[in-house]
């Protein structure tokens, strides 16, 4: 008996407005309803208890924005040609597609897009007109003595409780600021070993004290090779 084929796909999409307020379970709810509005032909697991083959981007915290987001997906039917119209109209507002492509059978990425994804870029505004703490020159050096450092210290608790300090310093690639008072840097994201990913809020708390200063949108995906996925 031939095995049906199977088409693989991934979108790219936007996260902001309301929905940065929704948990990473309630999202991955959302998109499988928006899914089945659409009358996706949806390939499942095998098992006793069958679920959607989708992939979802690492999680994003609550109150972050994002314009990178990432839905692999499989179906046993080729999509639509207005699938990305169909898909848009059943979306609340926030979702907008960024990016539709096929993912070939010969690719090498891996099945999961916590293991393909390894960084991520995030852009944090400051609003100078609301708040005083900070101008300009004292931002560009609290970055600058970041980055001179050999150490970036967070202190988390385990699943048993148990207080544990880490270094996150290599989970920081890139970090800088712009004359308007943007911060954009490059965390670890995904899962990986020997680099402990980094979430922005926390990586923005630890440097300044507390995150909620800042505006803070998700707006890159990266691979092991730092090449934009």
């Amino acid at each position: 008996m031939q095995e049906e084929k199977i088409y693989k796909h991934r979108l790219k999409i936007t996260k902001n407005k309301e929905l940065c307020f929704i948990s990473h379970l309630d999202w991955q709810n959302l998109i499988l309803k928006i899914f089945r509005r659409c009358e996706l032909k949806l390939v499942l697991s095998q098992g006793f208890n069958k679920m959607p083959k989708v992939s979802y981007s690492p999680a994003l915290p609550i109150f972050l924005e994002s314009d990178c987001e990432l839905v692999n997906f499989q179906t046993y039917t080729p999509l639509e040609k207005d699938f990305i119209e169909k898909f848009e109209k059943y979306s609340p507002k926030g979702i907008k597609v960024i990016e539709l492509k096929e993912i070939n059978d010969d690719t090498e990425e891996p099945k999961s897009l916590e293991n393909y994804i390894q960084w991520a870029q995030y852009e944090a505004k400051y609003d100078f007109e609301k708040n005083h703490v900070y101008n300009l020159e004292k931002l560009r050096y609290i970055i600058e003595k970041c980055l001179s450092s050999d150490e970036l210290l967070i202190t988390k608790k385990t699943k048993k409780g148990i207080e544990k300090t880490i270094n996150y310093r290599n989970s920081l690639k890139e970090f800088e600021i712009k004359d308007d008072g943007t911060l954009i840097f490059v965390l670890k994201a995904g899962q990986n070993e020997q680099i402990p990913s980094l979430r922005a809020d926390e990586f923005l708390k630890t440097i300044f004290g507390e995150s909620n200063i800042f505006k803070i949108k998700r707006v890159k995906f990266f691979d092991t090779d730092l090449r934009v996925i």
